[in-house]
């Protein structure tokens, strides 16, 4: 689990921001920002108010710990005082930048998700999610502080009731903790399951605990001491800068375990486990090869998710061999990259990205971001909580696309690239002439997939063609572009025939001496028009 420093909690009147940042190393930079945020939601509170401000600093450390930026630390600080009312997202755009307000605002979006259980699929309800998906897609730091927050909040079982407790663990065991693992943010993931687990099943965890927790866990820790030992003599002749430590295992993932293969806590052969951390690819297998040499191995227990990675991105060679006494010890051998990524899943996107500036990822990013997030939205309706109905309508009927920024645009399935130009602005459509998917030139008639990235090609007068209105030609497939191309030949034709029609009318008013005052005074309410033009356009 992430390791949260509870000491500030004691005295919140001597708390010291300063000696906390200290302690978690954070640049001054950082803390600078922190601070300024810190004072703001100070000015904000009453002592009533203070555990606010500590559900905030927590929520900052397990960021933190993620390598989030900086403003995702100063949102989620502020996050908990938006929540209860007491500050608005206006207030923070015009105290700090848009960026931290954007994603306050997403985090609160991520709420929506509560709406997948329910039991009736509203038109609102659907817009919602629809918005949450989107906010998700665009900035996934909305995510990773919302999962945070939940971990922050299950933690919290002094403040809440047991049937609080109980429904929150509910929501992150059906939802969160699915999409902590699509994500791929083990050091998330774990925790959030290890709560929903002492929640939902208090009794099977202190059993657990006890096994894990007593005589046996530190006889274990003992062996595995004795273990690293051993095997760091032997890799260190053969390479350089490895690390090797033991590997915790979960409360959760142990009674998974044990209930899946149907055995005792005795029996699992990886609770003592090691994690063997190389600097390169090669120096993995290198590494395995070493292992093998000096300790007899369990072939059925091999697995290699560096050639075949799990659906989530996680990579790493898992190998099972026997040590002292013929006991049962599971070797994990990774790049310091595989374990970033294993741990901070999207989060690690910041450590490895040269010159990234925190905010919205590029293209192929969210391409990948998007793909982790459809699959989750499989695996929480897979679970038998959603709606089939509202799932169909989110997402089976949705395809959900990208603009040359990498703006995401959602539209119904079987739009074409005239449908998106529309989507956009009627005058983007009324001038399109072309468009590219991903660089290569489409017809109009293609179906927008999910993932494309959508180019539309103008001209500078709009000049849409009456063509586009046949359905069975198959140009557009929505009823706002459709809506907007009738609208513009409407307007067209009327201002060819405004003055045909007025030309009609006097020629044949004037056969009774009617001037154009009489005709307005009598045609205008009769026909309840507003304007004499419309009347001509009539004509």
């Amino acid at each position: 689990m992430v390791a949260i420093r509870h000491s500030h909690r004691l005295d919140p009147n001597n708390f010291e921001l300063a000696s906390w940042s200290a302690g978690l190393q954070m640049s001054p930079i950082t803390f600078e920002q922190l601070l300024i945020a810190w004072r703001y939601a100070q000015e904000k509170i009453d002592i009533e108010q203070n555990h606010l401000m500590w559900f905030g600093v927590e929520l900052v450390e397990i960021l933190h710990s993620l390598n989030m930026d900086d403003d995702s630390l100063v949102a989620a600080l502020l996050f908990p005082l938006v929540k209860q009312n007491i500050i608005d997202l206006v207030q923070i755009k015009e105290h700090f930048d848009n960026d931290v307000k954007n994603l306050v605002k997403g985090v609160l979006e991520m709420d929506n998700v509560r709406q997948l259980n329910a039991s009736h699929a509203s038109d609102l309800q659907i817009d919602n999610i629809r918005r949450m998906l989107l906010a998700m897609v665009d900035d996934f730091r909305c995510v990773v502080i919302k999962l945070a927050e939940r971990i922050v909040y299950l933690r919290d079982t002094e403040r809440l009731s047991e049937e609080d407790l109980v429904l929150a663990a509910k929501e992150c065991s059906h939802i969160y903790a699915p999409l902590a693992n699509r994500l791929g943010i083990g050091q998330l993931k774990w925790e959030l399951e290890d709560y929903c687990f002492r929640a939902l099943h208090p009794q099977e965890y202190r059993q657990i605990a006890k096994y894990d927790l007593g005589e046996r866990r530190l006889d274990r820790e003992q062996y595995i001491a004795n273990f690293v030992e051993d095997l760091t003599a032997c890799l260190q002749d053969e390479l350089e800068s490895v690390q090797i430590y033991g590997r915790p295992k979960h409360i959760y993932s142990i009674w998974k375990k044990m209930q899946k293969k149907h055995l005792r806590f005795e029996q699992l052969f990886d609770v003592r486990a090691v994690r063997v951390i190389v600097p390169n690819l090669q120096d993995c297998y290198t590494a395995l090869g070493i292992v093998h040499t000096h300790y007899k191995h369990l072939p059925e227990h091999f697995d290699d998710y560096i050639a075949n990675p799990k659906p989530n991105g996680y990579q790493s060679i898992h190998t099972v061999v026997l040590g002292e006494g013929n006991k049962t010890i599971e070797v994990q051998i990774r790049t310091q990259k595989m374990h970033d990524d294993a741990e901070l899943g999207v989060a690690a996107h910041w450590k490895y990205k040269e010159g990234a500036t925190a905010g919205r990822s590029g293209y192929e990013e969210k391409i990948v971001w998007l793909r982790k997030l459809l699959d989750w939205q499989k695996d929480i309706a897979d679970s038998g909580d959603v709606v089939a109905e509202m799932r169909s309508q989110v997402f089976d009927d949705r395809v959900y696309v990208f603009t040359p920024k990498g703006e995401v645009v959602d539209l119904p399935k079987n739009a074409t690239p005239l449908d998106f130009a529309y989507s956009i602005h009627s005058e983007i459509g009324h001038r399109c002439i072309g468009a590219k998917i991903a660089g290569r030139i489409v017809p109009f008639t293609y179906i927008l997939q999910m993932g494309d990235q959508v180019e539309i090609i103008t001209q500078k007068n709009p000049n849409p063609s009456r063509d586009w209105l046949i359905p069975s030609q198959g140009f557009v497939n929505t009823a706002r572009a459709r809506s907007k191309i009738v609208a513009w030949f409407k307007k067209l034709d009327r201002d060819k025939n405004i003055p045909l029609g007025k030309e009609m009318l006097e020629a044949e008013m004037a056969k009774f001496n009617f001037s154009q005052k009489q005709i307005e005074d009598l045609a205008l309410p009769r026909y309840n028009l507003k304007q004499i033009d419309d009347l001509y356009a009539g004509i």
